[in-house]
């Protein structure tokens, strides 16, 4: 069974979260720090490869009136360029959706400080929460 594979992506890093091959469950997988585009898509595929991961939920941040916001704009531009990435790479069937991620890294902060847990970096566990809430949002 293919995993599903969540990012928050910013300008700096990327979340990466890997759902179970049920898809059942979210958990984090990586921080990716954002070098050249080339660099940043050849450690995502490494990750597709390896664990098996047939679809690809990207967070578009939206305003408070569902409407896309600049940041969404840069990130759908990111999405369209991994997806030729891949499709060069042999990956046409790797799918790559968009799901609404307002709040996830606000709520990844209000997580790990409900659980007295200090990290540097919350990108991954905001990608979780993107793709938790994807998943559930399908059953």
């Amino acid at each position: 069974m293919k995993r599903v594979m969540a990012l928050d992506v910013g300008f700096k890093r990327i979340g990466v979260a890997l759902s179970d091959p049920l898809k059942l469950t979210a958990q984090p997988h990586e921080v990716i720090f954002r070098k050249s585009n080339r660099e940043t898509f050849e450690k995502l595929l490494k990750t597709i490869e390896e664990k098996n991961v047939g679809t690809v939920v990207i967070g578009l941040p939206l305003n408070s009136k569902g409407e896309k916001t600049k940041i969404a704009e840069k990130i759908e531009k990111f999405a369209s360029k991994l997806k030729e990435f891949l499709k060069e790479h042999g990956k046409n069937d790797v799918k790559i959706v968009f799901t609404d991620e307002s709040f996830s890294t606000a709520e990844a902060e209000e997580l790990m400080n409900s659980l007295n847990r200090k990290r540097e970096f919350l990108d991954d566990i905001a990608a979780a929460l993107i793709l938790k809430e994807w998943l559930e949002s399908r059953s």
